[in-house]
């Protein structure tokens, strides 16, 4: 990065500056701003590598294939901390070296030839070119070499004998693939195959070289930010950091580890299915190594700008690589399942199997965190007995939980219900059933604690309660057996998490208040200093509906006035830390916090708000 060319300051109402936004210059292909993406059989990440980047891969399919990105326009960061998009490549020449990995095939094979796939616009139309890269190498037959693109004279092509536009470029990629990829036939791979692309000495000269970089300074201010891997696996951490750091964020940030991507799966070619490794009979890693290197990283540049991440592990089961004999199911054998496409199932807490493997992915993110330099936190769910939302009937049937109840008790598992009829069952054997459902929840949250500190004493482990799911307006079965009371009070666990984004999607604001206030202290006897909250959120346009919002309408600003509002409210309770839910929203609506304006005002790119901080309804026009 080279020196900042100018200074714009943004303004407040009267003269004073509110914060300063730098155009700092950059080269084009910066390493930070590249992405990883592919299909979700493969693992990958994206991580500084000496002066450039390396992209890791796993491949697991005879089509896996990654593609390395840059984008001609940043769509993934804040407004003032975005690079300038510059679709127009002329008049530059781009120098680099590249080394492909052991496993992916040279630059000049004839049949898997490593190529820059330029996508670009010509005439309204969205259009293709393969640059084969080892037309502009000096060692074409290797796999490491210094490579020069001059824009004005590529061309695309075995023989680089195809011109292409190059004023409108979308997007160039390189492409991750291992000698086995074959484009025509799916199979799986006897056994995955690693490989990376790494890239290093980068320059640019020409008159499109460079770009202009927001970069914007905020004083810290002290609420956190949240984040999720499943949300920007394909970005590089240190980018995710840096910008955290730029718009004050200091402290603790709560991660979560997500669901879909740290996984680590084979092909189980007997029930043609993919699986997770059972680690109970094989002591396999849970963890992927590319979800592995990106956490590392992670923590590292977390510990470098003297942050400390709480990783959070979910109770669910991506359904692609799920073990269907571990997950919970209803009376009518129906696996638990989320209502997202594809779905995620739930780890059952009576099977063995399932458990050592929840356990072992909590030991593994807790080594991450260790590796990168932070201290150990870890968050343990949401950890809940789900129900499907179809039928409302619960998720407490699966086999290993009825087995275990029997052998506890002597008695059968009886039919519930639904989560409302459960309420009007009382007696032998309802009762004990639902007591037993919910200390199995508690201890095995407890257990997992006691897993993690058997490895790192000093760690500070807590659950995660949702305050909607144990204060419903019509008490429910669910209501009942998550919320085991006597497990989560402290000093069971060393702090706790919370969360109500529902009532502040629903203008409870009051509600929300109360229940933090005084569950966590009143009912847990947690003191205020380690109780912890997660304010937000605001949904996409995907899920909007969802809430009953219009998609088409101005819904978001006025819900991130009530998550302010939210905030404000709980300000006067010391708790050990806010966090805003989550980094993706923050950098779609360029979220600015100005601590000497808290906690009446935010910043939504340069326009301030007010923050709301009653139970004033939304505004009925952004209604579905």
């Amino acid at each position: 990065m080279t020196e900042n060319s100018k200074q714009n300051e943004t303004l407040i109402s009267g003269n004073a500056p509110l914060f300063l936004v730098e155009d700092m210059i950059i080269d084009r292909f910066s390493p930070m701003y590249w992405r990883v993406d592919g299909p979700q059989t493969m693992s990958f990440a994206i991580t500084d590598y000496e002066n450039g980047f390396e992209a890791s891969f796993r491949s697991r399919a005879t089509t896996d294939l990654v593609g390395v990105s840059w984008d001609s326009h940043d769509s993934k960061d804040h407004q003032f901390l975005a690079y300038e998009t510059k679709y127009d490549y002329s008049g530059m020449v781009w120098d680099f070296d590249i080394e492909l990995s052991p496993s992916m095939p040279v630059l000049n094979n004839e049949t898997l030839t490593p190529t820059l796939t330029i996508q670009y616009t010509e005439n309204d139309q969205t259009k293709v070119a393969y640059v084969v890269l080892f037309n502009y190498a000096n060692q074409p037959s290797s796999r490491t070499s210094h490579i020069q693109i001059d824009w004005d004279s590529v061309k695309a092509g075995f023989s680089a004998t195809d011109s292409f536009p190059v004023s409108n470029i979308q997007r160039i990629s390189f492409s991750g693939f291992t000698s086995s990829y074959n484009g025509h036939s799916t199979i799986p791979l006897a056994q995955a195959e690693d490989g990376y692309i790494r890239i290093t000495n980068s320059v640019t000269t020409g008159v499109n070289a460079k770009l202009v970089l927001k970069r914007v300074s905020i004083a810290p201010h002290d609420y956190g930010i949240c984040s999720s891997y499943d949300d920007h696996y394909d970005l590089n951490p240190k980018r995710i950091v840096s910008n955290m750091a730029a718009l004050g964020y200091q402290g603790f940030v709560n991660h979560y580890c997500g669901m879909s991507k740290y996984p680590e799966m084979s092909w189980q070619s007997d029930i043609g299915k993919w699986q997770i490794p059972d680690t109970l009979t094989t002591n396999e890693n849970v963890v992927n190594p590319c979800a592995r290197k990106w956490h590392e990283h992670f923590a590292e540049a977390l510990h470098n700008v003297g942050m400390q991440p709480i990783f959070g592990v979910s109770f669910e089961m991506y359904s692609l690589g799920a073990n269907e004999f571990w997950a919970q199911r209803d009376w009518k054998n129906n696996l638990g399942r989320t209502g997202y496409e594809p779905p995620s199932y739930f780890f059952s807490m009576s099977d063995q199997s399932a458990l050592a493997y929840l356990n072992k992915v909590f030991v593994e993110f807790a080594d991450m965190m260790n590796i990168g330099g932070c201290d150990v936190f870890m968050q343990i769910g949401e950890p809940w007995w789900w129900y499907n939302q179809g039928s409302n009937l619960p998720c407490i049937y699966d086999y290993q939980t009825k087995l275990a109840f029997n052998a506890d008790t002597g008695l059968y598992a009886p039919d519930l219900g639904t989560i409302y009829e459960a309420m009007n069952k009382t007696g032998t054997p309802y009762d004990e059933f639902k007591a037993w459902l919910r200390n199995k929840l508690g201890q095995t949250c407890r257990d997992i604690r006691s897993t993690v500190k058997a490895q790192y004493p000093s760690a500070q482990v807590c659950p995660l309660i949702f305050f909607p799911t144990i204060r419903t307006e019509i008490e429910t079965l669910v209501t009942d057996i998550n919320y085991p009371s006597e497990h989560y009070s402290y000093p069971n666990f060393d702090f706790i998490m919370t969360e109500a984004y529902d009532w502040i999607l629903e203008a409870r604001l009051n509600t929300a208040y109360q229940a933090v206030s005084t569950i966590p202290t009143q009912d847990l006897n947690y003191p205020e200093n380690k109780v912890a909250y997660l304010a937000g959120f605001v949904p996409d346009e995907t899920i909007a509906h969802v809430y009953g919002f219009d998609k088409t309408k101005p819904y978001r600003t006025p819900i991130w006035q009530r998550v302010f509002g939210d905030m404000s409210n709980n300000d006067s309770l010391e708790l050990m830390k806010q966090f805003i839910w989550a980094y993706p929203q923050v950098m779609a609506d360029s979220i600015v916090i100005d601590a000497a304006q808290l906690p009446n005002t935010f910043y939504v790119g340069n326009t301030p708000y007010t923050a709301i901080t009653d139970d004033t309804p939304y505004p009925p026009e952004i209604y579905l």
